[in-house]
């Protein structure tokens, strides 16, 4: 017959002294630890009674007292376990829908559309340039240099080519942390953040530089011309449907010091000087000796007729004065209507 198995909370009945032996009054001394019976068991006899029991019968049979870790089973069973959840992840993870799909089709087309136009609008300055250079031939031997004088001019003050002269660069950039929440006020952000640099505030910047007196006008690399239009798409701000990136980067071409007397106190420096001030968007306002601004390569000449007596044969009509640009555009107009002074054909 086996001998009971006592509990360690049985020892508080046979405690003993320091000596090993029972104290002086002969009643057991109880154990420091007789209050943590259950923390005692677990550091004592970690293993469970009847897994303590499976692992005495196996050493006493010869064996050791745990089955090995590197048997078969135990390598399929945590291969088929690994593969099991590599499964489950793989069923977990979201399936493209018909919507991404589309969506990424779309992208990809506007995209292609974008760098197919980019092409065609370089190949067309490079045929416009052509067709200026055979024109200014052809007025050149049929004796009509005043004609070509005035064409050139006209071909200024319609944006048509590119100029460079001094100027004015005005960079606008959103601020450094624009919240969605904030309040814009009266501002007409058109639906963007407050933060941020809307199509309506380079409305009235550019507004503002071609009031001052600025002979051409361009937008990172976009010339505005008094057909251009800045609006907005979504959160994007477009000038003639070609999208900008921010910084924006508005070139003023004319006298930097006038420009910048007749800009600062004006509507459009004051509005400025309030987006800094209420809204955080940064602005930086730098004079330049030789800015360049590009011509529109989307120009084009609507209504053409015979200027004066023909030149060289009967027939033939001479170049139109008639361009593109109406008197009233839609949001930029062009304030010098005279000759240009301060830019020059590149």
């Amino acid at each position: 017959m086996s001998e009971p198995v006592r509990s360690p909370g049985d020892d508080r009945n046979l405690g003993s002294d320091d000596n090993g032996g029972t104290g002086g009054n002969g009643s057991a001394k109880p154990r420091p630890d007789a209050s943590m019976t259950l923390i005692t068991a677990v550091l004592e006899r970690p293993l469970e009674p009847g897994y303590q029991e499976a692992a005495d019968r196996r050493t006493a049979g010869g064996l050791p007292a745990a089955t090995s870790t590197r048997t078969v089973i135990v390598v399929v069973m945590a291969i088929i376990t690994g593969f099991l959840f590599a499964v489950a992840a793989q069923s977990l993870r979201p399936k493209p829908t018909a919507a991404a799909t589309v969506k990424s089709e779309l992208v990809s087309r506007i995209e292609g559309l974008q760098t197919h136009g980019a092409t065609q609008e370089a190949n067309i300055v490079a045929l416009t340039r052509q067709v200026h250079d055979l024109e200014a031939l052809e007025l050149a031997q049929a004796g009509g240099s005043d004609l070509t004088a005035k064409i050139n001019t006209l071909e200024r003050q319609a944006g048509i080519v590119a100029v460079t002269g001094p100027g004015l660069t005005l960079t606008l950039d959103d601020a450094v942390s624009s919240g969605g929440n904030a309040d814009a006020g009266n501002r007409p952000t058109g639906g963007f953040e407050a933060g941020r640099v809307s199509s309506a505030d380079l409305q009235v910047v550019v507004n503002g530089l071609w009031a001052a007196g600025a002979e051409a006008v361009g937008i990172n690399g976009h010339r505005l011309t008094s057909t251009s239009a800045i609006r907005f798409a979504g959160q994007a701000v477009i000038v003639d449907f070609r999208p900008l990136t921010r910084p924006y980067t508005v070139t003023a071409l004319g006298d930097p010091d006038t420009l910048r007397a007749r800009f600062e106190p004006s509507f459009g420096g004051v509005y400025l000087a309030q987006l800094t001030k209420e809204f955080g968007i940064q602005s930086d306002l730098s004079a330049g000796d030789s800015l360049s601004v590009p011509g529109d390569p989307g120009a084009r000449l609507f209504v053409a007729e015979p200027l004066g007596a023909p030149l060289g044969n009967a027939g033939a009509p001479s170049v139109s004065t008639a361009t593109s640009a109406p008197t009233t555009p839609p949001t930029t107009s062009p304030a010098a209507q005279g000759v240009p002074t301060g830019a020059e054909t590149p």
